[in-house]
């Protein structure tokens, strides 16, 4: 047929090239359908054995494997092209029904070949195993409680310092085998936290150690629970100064008097917020009224506040005290008289005359007579005694405030019914 033909009927020439490209398609579309669906073979290596039901058979029946003879198969599968060409090993599994098991012992079971879901298993069989069984070993499940304890192996800030972690639970309970849980000597864990300036409280897991401190790994070991409540106290530390509270009286002040303690200061730990109040320290309460004498030496327990601890230093002061700048002299005094005499009785003192010391400058004191000074005889504590008593006895000196009784005074009242 001449190029003329064709170029006085182009319309049929088009007819002709459309055909001819369908027919090229049909063909094409024949050898790939018959390359899909065609009977096809392939193997698969390093397919994960895995057991079904095995928390079933832990939990209802106490059973647990302790040793597989293969982790991983291969095998063979033939059948439809188009779908063994969309498998993998890693989406395969040699799967082991345990349903059937229900005492401790040695098994050796054949393997049922899963495909991922929405797999058309229909033409697909596996025609090679390698191996065609896997044995493993089932024991008895056993419990055990372990200790846990806790390390801090961080840092604290400055000023701070860091008490014994503290875990709760401070035990916990693991089951498996009894091989694999007589390794396990304790739970442990390890803070590790930075410049802690705070007490930590937190979530924590933890591993289980062996007698030799070494973590013991071992896939049929489960924890009952896989975490812990850790507590680290953080204290604050503070160098406080001692002093001694002084009352003035006997004719003396704070100002007549010296004090050194010995310590003179003590380190504390405890609550920050405790201690950012507490700057001193007074380990005595002295009356001057009381000291009779010019130097006062007194060893006194030292009261700590409230939740916090001693870090160095003693927990005795020795206070001395002296007093400088005064004279004593003694007064004859005749002036009683009684307070706080019981109702429905009558009391009197029958002292005549009761020797007391009296302190102060000598200018002040120049200035004192007996008529000056009285004795008053509190009967608070004699209550309805009767007869005569001893009665505690308060000394003042009228008209002088520079001066005082030293010392401590009682005298003898009689105490009658009305």
């Amino acid at each position: 047929m001449s190029k003329g033909f064709f170029s006085s009927r182009p319309w049929l020439y088009r007819i002709l090239l459309f055909v001819f490209a369908m027919l090229c398609s049909l063909v094409l579309w024949m050898y790939v359908t018959s390359v899909q669906y065609d009977d096809y073979s392939r193997s698969f290596n390093g397919v994960a054995v895995t057991f079904e039901g095995e928390a079933t058979m832990r939990e209802s029946r106490g059973l647990v494997i302790t040793s597989v003879s293969d982790s991983s198969v291969r095998f063979t599968v033939s059948g439809n092209r188009g779908v063994i060409s969309k498998l993998e090993s890693a989406n395969l599994n040699a799967v082991i029904n345990l349903d059937t098991i229900k005492t401790a012992g040695t098994y050796t079971i054949a393997y049922a070949v899963s495909y991922p879901s929405g797999t058309d298993t229909s033409t697909l069989s596996v025609t090679s195993r390698s191996p065609d069984t896997v044995t493993f070993v089932v024991d008895d499940l056993v419990m055990k409680e372990v200790d846990v304890y806790g390390v801090f192996s961080g840092s604290v800030a400055e000023g701070y310092s860091v008490q014994d972690v503290q875990i709760t639970p401070a035990s916990v309970r693991i089951s498996g085998p009894q091989e694999s849980l007589d390794k396990v000597a304790s739970a442990y864990v390890e803070v590790t936290r930075e410049n802690v300036d705070k007490t930590l409280i937190y979530e924590s897991s933890y591993i289980l150690l062996d007698e030799n401190g070494e973590q013991v790994t071992d896939s049929s070991i489960e924890l009952e629970t896989d975490s812990v409540t850790v507590t680290l106290p953080v204290t604050s530390i503070k160098e406080i100064d001692l002093a001694v509270n002084i009352i003035d009286g006997g004719g003396a002040t704070s100002d007549n008097v010296t004090v050194s303690i010995e310590p003179s200061t003590i380190t504390l730990s405890g609550d920050a917020d405790t201690l950012a109040g507490v700057n001193s320290l007074a380990v005595a309460s002295i009356d001057l009224a009381d000291i009779t004498e010019d130097t006062f030496i007194e060893t006194y327990t030292i009261s700590l506040p409230n939740d916090t601890e001693l870090v160095s230093g003693s927990r005795e002061a020795t206070v001395t005290l002296e007093i400088k700048g005064l004279e004593r002299e003694t007064f004859s005094v005749t002036n009683f008289s009684v307070i706080n005499v019981t109702e429905g009785y009558t009391a009197e003192v029958i002292q005549e005359s009761l020797e007391v010391i009296v302190r102060g400058t000598e200018g002040a004191l120049a200035e004192v007579a007996d008529y000056n000074i009285r004795a008053v005889a509190d009967l608070t504590d004699i209550g309805s005694a009767t007869g005569i008593v001893s009665a505690p006895a308060t000394i003042y000196v009228d008209g002088s405030a520079e001066v005082g009784a030293i010392g401590e005074y009682r005298v003898y009242v009689n105490v009658t019914a009305e």
